[in-house]
């Protein structure tokens, strides 16, 4: 299966997910749902440059579960009828762009910040109902109940997160330290606005890992172990990477 029918099959089924979620009514987060009605998932969170996507993609491979990043901005602009590049404008961040979105809205173009949050919500709770998903950042850890979910959050020292966005993106180290100073406080910008939570708040994970001190294999494995002891993920015997 090619890439592009890979990411339409995902698209088409999580369109039909955020329905049926939809049909049971909003609903206050975190109540009028049993742990039943969600099966298990992985939520990482991280520092910019720490490695979250290729942590993701690891784990991915290891257990055959999707990866869910930017087709979530694309089911949520679908689901609320707005051009992406609405949604693009404030995901994951708040600070360069609630008051362009609020613009946009007072001008008839786009969605208010909280059918833009019920739409991510319902999204993420799709995710969760169907369950074997890994979810990059977006607030999901704080919308799944925890007792389903595995919550990751991922560190690392400001120099060696903008030595490795400076390398990825080939440009000068200045400026990656730049941007991923900026990056890491509109997410957590975004966090506080959207969930009221310190997006660095240790209550609101199962793990923090540090990738100054693990390689991303090794905190693969860690978060593998986590989802076998916590979840009962049954886990592959070939090591991550191989």
């Amino acid at each position: 299966m090619s890439n592009i029918e890979e990411l339409v099959g995902r698209q088409i089924m999580l369109g039909e997910l955020r329905r049926r979620v939809e049909q049971r009514g909003p609903g206050p987060l975190g109540e009028g749902h049993q742990k039943e009605d969600y099966r298990p998932c992985l939520v990482v969170s991280r520092q910019c440059g720490s490695g979250g996507t290729s942590l993701a993609q690891g784990i991915s491979e290891r257990l055959k579960w999707q990866v869910f990043d930017r087709e979530i901005v694309e089911e949520v602009a679908r689901s609320a009828h707005v051009r992406r590049q609405l949604i693009d404008s404030v995901d994951e961040r708040v600070r360069s762009g609630w008051s362009e979105f609020c613009r946009k809205f007072a001008e008839g173009e786009g969605i208010g910040r909280e059918t833009y949050l019920y739409h991510l919500r319902q999204v993420i709770l799709a995710l969760g109902h169907h369950g074997n998903a890994i979810i990059l950042g977006r607030g999901a850890n704080y919308i799944l109940p925890a007792n389903s979910t595995v919550r990751v959050h991922l560190i690392a020292s400001v120099q060696l997160r903008a030595l490795r966005v400076a390398t990825r993106e080939n440009i000068p180290l200045n400026k990656a330290r730049h941007r991923v100073e900026q990056i890491d406080a509109e997410r957590a910008a975004f966090i506080h606005e959207a969930f009221g939570k310190d997006v660095n708040s240790p209550e609101d994970y199962d793990l923090e890992l540090n990738t100054d001190e693990l390689s991303i294999e090794s905190a693969a494995e860690i978060v593998l172990a986590k989802l076998h002891s916590k979840l009962g993920v049954p886990l592959e015997t070939v090591p991550c990477g191989k």
